[in-house]
């Protein structure tokens, strides 16, 4: 069984701005160390097609329960994937979206930049899957969870970058 994460981010910036920043590597450098790497590496790729793929590699430590640590260890890295397709006009769009961490789990989903107008919102949708025997459902609500708090701590950072704070 599988856990499913629906986290919506919302920006007051045209959707071209919000995607230009979550494809920027120096927000992404920034993002990573202020929740909490201790090491990232970050490519942004320009697809000949007029996509974009993000990969960022980051390392921080686990600070998972005595029950994962185990499997977790002391640190954990987590590779994370966007493939962005070409973007329509206004700066929306689509991206598939994966994260292979150190541990035996791992997420699969999309992305999305959508906008009413005054409000652009980046919608992550997707499932935490580990194979891990008896905890591996607790092991995906921590995922779950873990994730939670960095995208709420990535939206605030966005916030600010948004606004000029650098």
């Amino acid at each position: 069984m599988a856990t499913t994460l629906d986290f919506s981010q919302t920006y007051d910036a045209q959707p071209s701005a919000v995607r230009a920043m979550i494809t920027d590597t120096d927000f992404i450098t920034q993002r990573a160390m202020r929740t909490g790497a201790t090491t990232v590496d970050s490519e942004v790729i320009d697809e000949p097609g007029g996509g974009t793929t993000v990969v960022v590699t980051r390392t921080m430590p686990a600070n998972v329960p005595s029950y994962a640590k185990s499997f977790v260890g002391e640190t954990l890295t987590v590779t994370e994937r966007q493939e962005w397709t070409v973007p329509e006009a206004d700066g929306t769009g689509t991206a598939v979206a994966t994260a292979e961490l150190s541990a035996p789990i791992a997420f699969t989903g999309s992305m999305s930049i959508t906008s009413d107008g005054n409000v652009t919102t980046v919608r992550t949708f997707g499932e935490y899957k580990a194979s891990i025997p008896f905890v591996g459902g607790k092991v995906e609500e921590m995922a779950m969870d873990q994730t939670v708090r960095y995208l709420t701590k990535e939206q605030e950072i966005g916030r600010g970058w948004l606004t000029g704070e650098r």
